[in-house]
């Protein structure tokens, strides 16, 4: 399976450090207002060492990822808490005119499948539908350029194994070489989880989009 993070590891490590912070930073100034010195060097020397181990573990993971390619029909799973949604490209059409509309350079019509993926389901109610968190969609091209979409498509409530298609269009400049498709959690937090590819950093999970 190809996720974007680490699941509820990337997610529980990344809560166990702002509330840990939290926790020692309130001690810490407890601490002060008692008088108690030492105890406010001890729990400021921990509070250091733990936002230390978090950054080389961040680090590792990141220097040591890589960007994958995937190709049609391809599944990437992002993960929520409790479960995952998985995504994938099923086609890819580049026309000159869509909805009767002419392209200032190419249209590339990208087909996109959702899917509730029932077998990462461990702790939901088969009964609790699922809305997705906020997606990033955009087509990168080799010369870094990005042409972001409207993710709003994606923002369907599915069940355990439910799944729909979508189409996202994109306007692409004929000059435009190696398109690929960004899709991707849009959480801020993402940013400073350890191994999720929205971290910096970090390898991304992208689409390939060939006709």
């Amino acid at each position: 399976m190809i996720t974007d993070s680490l699941g509820a590891v990337s997610f529980l490590l990344f809560l166990g450090l702002v509330l840990g912070s939290l926790a020692l930073g309130g001690a810490f100034l407890l601490a002060l207002l008692l008088k108690k010195v030492d105890w406010a060097l001890r729990i400021a020397a921990l509070e250091v060492a733990g936002i230390g181990l978090y950054a080389v573990l961040f680090l590792i993971a990141g220097l040591t990822s890589h960007t994958q390619v995937l190709g049609l029909g391809q599944e990437k799973h992002i993960c929520e808490v409790d479960c995952h949604m998985a995504y994938a490209v099923t086609g890819v059409k580049r026309t000159a005119q869509w909805d009767d509309k002419t392209a200032r350079g190419v249209f590339y019509v990208v087909t996109v499948r959702a899917r509730f993926d029932s077998l990462t389901t461990e702790h939901r109610h088969r009964a609790t539908p699922l809305m997705p968190n906020p997606r990033t969609v955009e087509v990168i091209d080799a010369q870094g350029r990005r042409y972001p979409a409207d993710p709003g498509h994606l923002y369907h409530a599915l069940y355990p194994g439910e799944e729909f298609t979508t189409d996202f269009v994109f306007d692409l400049p004929a000059d435009a070489t190696d398109p690929r498709l960004v899709l991707a959690a849009q959480d801020w937090p993402t940013r400073f989880m350890i191994a999720h590819e929205n971290a910096y950093l970090h390898g991304k999970v992208l689409f390939e989009l060939k006709t």
